[in-house]
Parts: structure tokens; C-alpha cells; sequence
């Protein structure tokens, strides 16, 4: 029977001479990631180096490492076949059994990214040929990609005879560079390669590492960037790696997932393990280093700790290190893919991860005490250097599988059902790490105030000891001073039970600091309304003279307030991004004198400013040193106002002068002064002595001179009181900052 068919076969898949271009230029992202494209082949090359350096005044870029090379054969059903599967049937390199990177064939057309012509050169043994070979092939791309049928896109090569003793490798030689000045010249190059391809010495990888290495079959691999001149310091890298507050394990091998969590003075790590359900079939381990800023991390451990610190800020963020080679854009610089930075800031109340709801939950009352909630000791970024170290899928066996996969332009891994697992798990493991961190910090404050405790209890039984035993006090006496020794230790009972609330509601007090941004921000709207009824008021007052004494007041007040939240939003503004600049002294102090004008003023304080105009401050934060200057002013004009009806002239002075290494200012007053037995308890928290006084400028909460003293010492200065004032004066403070 005749059918209609006109045609009936079938057709190939034809592809255009641009289809390269977009294979080059599309599925990479930046250059910085197209080269590690090209230097992950020289590692999967089983090349104990790769040099990339600039030549021709920078226009030209080379890659060259000294691998295997590729045979005419390999040239040909290899590196010519787009998409090739080659590295799909392997697992491991021909020589050094690395893990191999390559996956998907298409990594080498990143040097189509880099530039529009390419000289590739290779020396490998060709065994058609039985001997020695070096391949020469040309590449202009731009002619390829005007190519109407990407089959007839020829490449000219050239093969020749070598001397049999010729080293092997591969050399890539780009001209016609695409993005010359941001690339070429980019002062971030040699850091944004070097983040990629040479993760963090010194942490462990666990059963990822490359064991060949360590067992001396592998030489290992480095990259040599323009202008290295010498190695990184990785005994600098292990040195204070090696020095961590905390430390953090998670590994995920087959359905256990396990959490270890090291802290120091505790010899065994806290431990967790649970089953889950996943689709990361090759499991991970990851390693997290802890470095909070507190006192000691740093020293005795023979490094400085200046430097160290300096280490920790480069080198910070939990990375994600795929076949040995770090992906971006997980630890990078701004990158927060455990949202520990967002929740930090929020101050969330509660653990983010169901396996930490599931096994170590914040309890009620934990939630509704800020000092109490370990969740506000989750650890943020800047305090974290660690990895995470994966295998991705290279072979998903042809079948739509969920894993760890890299995204086809190599900026991350695709956000699939594993990726978020990866989230979820290493998430849970910094909240462990949290948990065990307040914990141990609750334990270390009891015990340091027990035995603060248990000390001044036994310093006064040796004291009454003694007084009992003293040849030269009569026994009246005697019973007189043990009488004083013994009240002395019920207070200290009493001081035990003042110190553990005392840190509960420091806490709480700190996040009056939220209050006081949002404050600040909505009292916009108070001033407008103020000024309309300051409006209102001097109209009626037109046809009521009465009422403009009570304008003027309104007035006056107005110009104060607005005085005192011009001055706020400048410090939250200033908190919010701090910069650090030298200051004027007597400027800094003129400013904070201004917002108190009027107070001072109407109760005829002389308040002098001795500072010299050429006297500037090292490079300072302007919030800490008009916060000092802040404190310690509104404190003085407490004592003297305390003390005016006892006080002929109220005196305030200011003086500040630069020395050598620092830089000193002092402020002296009048007033009522500070008794002797009272002068180690003012840095107390909470601790005050106006609150019974009446001063019209408020009691205070007792952490103004606690939270000076703690911003002063934290950039290495000091405050102190004076113990012999300037004549004419009974306080003063002195303040010393220091000049590096």
C-alpha cells in the first residue's frame, strides 16, 4: 500500500563554529575561575607544578606545567572532542593515582574565556611513533567561531621528533586577552587563585586527603602565580591552626553523621552522632577552627599576637574544598552560606538546624534570658577558619541522581536536596559548637569566682589568725578588728551572689544598644511634632503674651534635643562603620562639651579645655574616643553638681598631650570625689554611685566606666584614676591610648 512520505531517515546533531564561544565565554564566570580550570587540568596531568606568568608587558598570558603532556592521539580523541568522557571512566590519575577534577570535558574551553588565540604546546611519548614528541596547535578562536559548520573548524597542528630526555608538559600560550586591565593587573590575581588552589595548611581532611602524598609517591602540587617570590608560610598556617579556642569535626560517612567539639582545658571532645537520610553519596569532612577574640587565645604560643590575629581575618570563613581544589564562592571573602553573619546580627533566640531543636533545644527559660541563650554565642564568620571537604558526583551513571554535583559555570554546587543537606549538617555542627562554648564558658566563670571566692575567705582567716596572735594590739582591739574581718567575710557572700547577677544583666543591658539605633531613627518624627507645636505656641502667643516665655523654653529645649540626636545618630552611624582616623583632641572634646551646654550653664560649671589645637590622637574609631570623653565628662559633671552645695567654683578641666609611644588625656573635677575603699569597685559592673543622690543628669546604670575601661583595653590602652590630682581638684582619670 502507498503511504504519503515525501522523506523518512535520520539527522545528526550539527553544531555552529560560535557554540565554543559559548561554551568559553558563558559557562564561566570570571577569569580568575577559568584559569584553576586550566590549572586543574595540569593537576589531573599528574604535574608536580604549574607556572602562570605574563609576558609581552602583560599581553600575553602562559600556563605551563610539567605533566604528562598529550600525545597526537590524545590531542586528537581528547582534547579536540567536546564533552568528551574521557575522566568520566576514570577515578584516578595515570601516574600519582590523584583523585581526578575533570568531569565533564568542557574545562579547557575556559582558555577560550581568557583570550581570542591560543598556542598550545605539549611533549609527551607518542607511541605511534615510538619516541619523543613535541605537538604544536594554533588556535584563533574568533575564525572558529565564524565557522558555519563546527566539523569543518580545522585546527593547524604540527608534531616533531624530540630529544628523548625532553621533559614532558604542557604549555598554553594566550594572546589577545580579553579583560587585560581588570585581569592581567588585578592586584586580587595571585589571592583569588591562590584561595582556590591551595586550601589551609594544617587542617585535616580525613579520609580525602591525598595519602600519596604524605607516603612520599606523590610530590604534590603547586602553583606558581606572577611576582611569587617565595613560598607560603605554612608552618605560620599550622602554627596557629594548631592554637584554636575551639575546634570542630563533622564527618558524614554513609547515613552516621558525626559531631566533635574540642575546647580548651577539656581533655576529651563532647561528642554527637546521628542517622540521617541523605543523598551525598560520598559523604564529607569538615574542619573548623574557633578563634574568638578572648583574652589569652594567643598567648605563650610563639606567635604574636597582632600578627595571628591579622592571620585569622585573611584566612577566614568555612570553605568548601572539592578534589583538593576550594570552590567559590563558599569562605570567600562576604560569603555566607551558613547564614551565621545574617542570624548573628538578628540575634535569633533559637538554634536554625533540626538536629539541633532535636538534640540539644534551647529551653524556655534559655530563650527569655539573653546571659543564659547559647544561640547568642553562635559563632560568626570573622571568628571561623575551616573546610569542608567533598568529593562531587564526576559520574552520575547516566540517571538523574541527587549529589553534590559543581554547577556547570563553576561558581558553586547546584542547590539541589544535598547541597541543602550539606547546609543543614554543617550548620548543625557550628550550633554544637556554640552549645559547647557557653557551657564551658558558664563553667569557667563559676569556677574562677569559686575560687576567687574560696582565696579572700582564706586571706581573711590568716588575716583574723594574725591579729589573734599579735603580741602588740590589746585584747579589745584584738575583738574590735576580728569584729570588722568577720563582717568582711559575710559580705563576701553577699559580693558571690552581686557577681552572677551582675553578669546576667550586663547582657541584658547590652541590648539596649538595639533600642538605642531605633531610637534614634524614629525620633525624627518627635522633633517634627515638637516644632509644630513650638509654631503653634509663638502664634498663640501673639494674642497671649503670657505664653512666650513658655515658647522660648520650648525652644531652648528643642535646640537641646535636637543637639543630643545629632550627636546620636552620628555615634550609631559610626558603630555601624567604624573608621579609623587621627582626631583633633581639643576638637573631640569641644563637640562633647556642646551637647551639654546648657546644663552646664545654668549651674555655673566652669569647665575648661587646656588641650593644645595641634594634639592629635592616633588612628581612632571617632565613637570610642568621644565615648570615653562622653563618660567620663557626664560623670564629672555628676560629682561636681552632687557636691555645689559644698563647692564655692565647680571645676571641669580638660588636658591631653602625645608622649613617645601614646597618647594621653586626662579629665579632672571638683567634685565629690571617690573614697579609698570605693575605688576598686567603681569598674565594676552595675556598680554606682549616684543613684541616691538626686542628679539631675540620671543615676546611671553603673557600666559607664566597666564599658570604658573594657573598649580602652580591647586596642591596647588603659584608663586609670589618678591617685594625686592636679591641685584644686579631687578626681581624676587619666586615659592612654596607644600609638600603633
Amino acid at each position: 500500500m502507498a503511504t504519503n512520505d515525501l522523506d523518512k531517515g535520520s539527522i545528526p546533531f550539527q553544531a555552529e563554529g560560535r557554540l565554543l564561544q559559548e561554551l568559553g565565554l558563558r559557562l564561566v564566570a570570571k577569569p580568575e575561575v577559568a584559569l584553576v580550570e586550566l590549572i586543574k587540568n595540569a593537576y589531573d596531568a599528574d604535574a608536580p607544578s604549574c607556572t602562570v606568568r605574563f609576558e609581552n608587558r602583560e599581553q600575553t598570558l602562559v600556563v605551563g606545567d610539567d605533566g604528562h603532556g598529550m600525545s597526537i592521539s590524545d590531542f586528537k580523541t581528547k582534547w579536540m572532542r567536546i564533552a568528551t568522557a574521557n575522566k568520566l571512566a576514570k577515578e584516578v590519575s595515570i601516574k600519582f593515582n590523584r583523585r581526578l577534577t575533570g568531569s565533564k570535558g568542557i574545562g579547557r574551553f575556559a582558555v577560550r574565556y581568557l583570550g581570542d588565540h591560543l598556542t598550545l604546546e605539549s611533549v609527551a611519548f607518542d607511541a605511534g611513533h615510538n619516541c619523543m614528541a613535541k605537538l604544536k596547535a594554533v588556535f584563533d578562536w574568533p575564525e572558529i567561531d565564524e565557522a558555519g559548520d563546527l566539523s569543518k573548524a580545522a585546527v593547524d597542528y604540527s608534531l616533531v621528533r624530540v630529544a628523548d630526555d625532553t621533559p614532558t608538559g604542557t604549555t598554553l600560550t594566550i594572546r589577545a586577552l580579553r579583560s587585560t586591565t581588570d585581569f592581567t593587573r588585578s592586584t586580587d590575581l595571585r589571592d583569588e587563585v591562590l584561595r582556590i588552589v591551595s586550601p589551609l595548611q594544617g587542617l585535616e581532611s580525613a579520609r580525602f586527603a591525598n595519602t600519596n602524598v604524605s607516603e612520599g609517591k606523590d610530590p604534590g602540587f603547586r602553583v606558581i602565580l606572577p611576582g611569587e617570590t617565595e613560598a607560603d608560610d605554612v608552618d605560620l598556617a599550622k602554627l596557629i591552626l594548631n592554637n584554636y579556642w575551639g575546634r570542630l569535626t563533622v564527618e558524614l560517612n554513609r547515613k552516621k553523621l558525626s559531631f566533635r567539639v574540642w575546647l580548651p582545658g577539656v581533655e576529651k571532645p563532647k561528642k554527637l552522632d546521628v542517622n540521617v537520610k541523605t543523598h551525598i553519596s560520598k559523604g564529607f569532612f569538615a574542619d573548623i577552627r574557633f578563634f574568638p577574640r578572648r583574652k589569652g587565645v594567643f598567648h605563650g604560643k610563639g606567635v604574636r599576637g597582632q600578627k595571628a590575629w591579622k592571620w585569622v581575618r585573611n584566612n577566614c570563613g568555612v570553605k568548601v574544598v572539592d578534589h583538593g581544589f576550594h570552590i567559590r564562592p563558599y569562605g570567600f571573602p562576604n560569603d555566607d552560606w551558613l547564614s551565621l553573619d545574617r542570624d548573628k546580627a538578628h540575634s535569633e533566640r533559637d538554634w536554625k538546624t533540626e538536629i539541633a531543636k532535636d538534640n540539644f533545644p534551647v529551653t524556655v527559660i534559655e530563650k527569655n534570658d539573653p546571659a543564659a541563650n547559647p544561640v547568642l554565642y553562635l559563632p560568626y564568620n570573622l571568628q571561623l577558619v575551616g573546610a569542608v571537604f567533598i568529593e562531587t558526583r564526576r559520574n552520575l551513571g547516566g540517571k538523574d541522581e541527587t549529589d553534590l554535583v559543581p554547577s556547570m559555570d563553576r561558581e558553586g554546587l547546584l542547590e539541589n536536596a544535598a547541597f541543602e543537606e550539606l547546609c543543614e549538617y554543617v550548620r548543625a555542627g557550628v550550633e554544637f559548637l556554640a552549645r559547647e562554648d557557653k557551657a564551658e564558658i558558664d563553667r569557667r566563670i563559676e569556677k574562677e569566682a569559686k575560687e576567687a571566692a574560696r582565696t579572700a575567705r582564706e586571706d581573711i582567716r590568716q588575716a583574723i589568725k594574725h591579729i589573734e596572735d599579735s603580741p602588740t594590739l590589746t585584747p579589745g582591739d584584738k575583738a574590735r578588728i576580728v569584729k570588722q574581718y568577720r563582717f568582711l567575710a559575710d559580705r563576701l557572700e553577699e559580693q558571690e551572689e552581686y557577681s552572677a547577677q551582675a553578669r546576667r544583666s550586663l547582657m541584658t543591658m547590652s541590648l539596649l544598644g538595639v533600642v538605642a539605633g531605633f531610637m534614634t531613627h524614629e525620633s525624627k518624627a518627635i522633633v517634627d511634632e515638637l516644632e509644630q507645636a513650638s509654631r503653634q505656641l509663638h502664634a498663640l502667643s501673639k494674642k497671649h503674651p503670657g505664653l512666650a516665655s513658655e515658647a522660648e523654653k520650648l525652644d531652648q529645649r528643642l535646640e537641646n534635643f535636637q543637639g543630643y540626636l545629632a550627636y546620636a545618630r552620628m555615634f550609631v552611624k559610626n558603630v555601624r562603620a567604624p573608621k579609623e582616623q587621627p582626631l583633633s583632641a581639643a576638637g573631640q572634646v569641644r563637640y562633647v562639651m556642646k551637647q551639654f551646654e546648657n546644663f552646664r550653664a545654668e549651674r555655673g560649671i566652669e569647665v575648661t579645655n587646656e588641650i593644645s589645637s595641634d594634639v592629635m590622637t592616633p588612628d581612632l574609631p571617632v565613637t570610642v574616643y568621644s565615648g570615653v570623653l562622653l563618660n567620663l565628662y557626664t560623670n564629672a559633671l555628676k560629682a561636681v553638681t552632687a557636691a555645689q552645695s559644698s563647692i564655692r567654683e565647680p571645676r571641669i578641666t580638660f588636658r591631653a598631650w602625645n608622649e613617645k609611644t601614646k597618647h594621653v588625656i586626662e579629665i579632672a573635677d571638683n567634685g565629690i570625689g571617690i573614697p579609698p575603699e570605693l575605688r576598686k569597685r567603681i569598674w565594676e559592673p552595675l556598680y554606682t554611685t549616684t543613684s541616691d543622690i538626686g542628679n539631675p543628669l540620671g543615676s546611671g546604670m553603673g557600666l559607664g566606666l566597666t564599658l570604658v575601661k573594657q573598649v580602652i583595653s580591647e586596642i591596647g590602652g588603659s584608663i586609670s584614676l589618678v591617685p594625686d590630682p592636679p591641685p584644686g581638684f579631687t578626681t581624676c582619670f587619666r586615659v592612654q591610648f596607644p600609638k600603633s
